[in-house]
């Protein structure tokens, strides 16, 4: 009986995770990862892809606060999703 109680926990659990998965994966944002030369402090430099306007100006936001002077957010196509840029 126990051995078949865990059996089933365990295919539960598994399940739970299978099934958060994609909704996690979706969610986070696209960083851009690039090997360009190191360019002047004006420049702007795309960071990363948000799935809507809100979280990518919320990140904007936020790397304003640690730092940087200014953000701007752009449409990444008819998908929805914008690119975050910041200098």
């Amino acid at each position: 009986m126990r051995v078949t109680a865990g059996i089933v926990t365990t295919g539960l659990a598994t399940l739970t995770l299978l099934a958060l998965a994609p909704a996690a994966a979706q969610a986070a944002p696209t960083t851009v990862t690039s090997t360009a030369v190191a360019s002047t402090a004006a420049d702007w430099q795309a960071i990363a892809k948000y799935p809507n306007y809100r979280r990518c100006a919320d990140a904007g936001r936020q790397y304003v606060r640690e730092g940087f002077n200014e953000w701007k957010c752009t449409q990444a196509g008819p998908t929805g999703e914008y690119w975050l840029w910041l200098r």
